[in-house]
């Protein structure tokens, strides 16, 4: 039963140990998905500034805002209207991005609490083997103890028994030679009738 106990208990650990490492790998993606997350919207807070930047710089701009503009400073007004249109259209897939890692990172953090659940559980199951065997080995250990002393109560029954037995042989034979100083004379008598 002992040795069935142990093998529950081993496999029972090494479910636990799965599960931990199952919940760690989770806990990691989840924590690769957040820091993803976090970079993604540092850059679009970069682009935002950025295109903030260029916007107050393009109002204060004085050339840029004269009414008459040569046909050479219209293609540069032109360069400069699609270079604000790229960093709006970068701007837009920045967000777009950030929301895409924002619902990977929520699909972590869903895929990792049945793994917690899981190895809450295969803890639990652990747990309540490891009492099990405890309560096993308590329980061997009191027999040992209780079959030990009857063992000793034994030894000291049959000790007991066998000093009154000697003592009741020494008496008998005290009380023999102590009859024996008669029985002679006795025997003698016996003897001496008969003729």
């Amino acid at each position: 039963m002992a040795k069935v106990l142990q093998r529950i208990l081993r496999i029972r650990q090494l479910a636990e140990e799965q599960a931990r490492l199952e919940v760690e790998r989770a806990a990691q993606r989840a924590r690769q998905a957040s820091e993803a997350c976090a970079r993604q919207a540092t850059l679009e807070h970069e682009q935002r500034t950025t295109l903030a930047a260029s916007w107050i710089h393009g109002l204060d701009d004085p050339e840029s805002n004269q009414p008459g503009i040569s046909p050479a400073n219209h293609s540069s007004e032109t360069t400069e209207e699609h270079g604000w249109l790229m960093e709006e259209a970068v701007l837009e897939f920045f967000g777009w991005r950030r929301m895409r890692l924002e619902e990977l990172r929520e699909a972590e953090v869903r895929r990792m609490e049945p793994l917690i659940e899981d190895y809450t559980e295969r803890r639990r199951e652990l747990r309540q083997t490891e009492q099990l065997v405890e309560q096993r080995a308590s329980t061997e250990a009191m027999e040992k103890n209780r079959r030990a002393q009857a063992e000793t109560d034994e030894w000291f029954s049959q000790r007991t028994l066998m000093q009154r037995r000697r003592e009741l042989h020494r008496a008998s034979v005290s009380r023999a030679e102590a009859s024996s100083g008669e029985a002679p004379l006795k025997s003698n008598e016996s003897v001496l009738r008969q003729f």
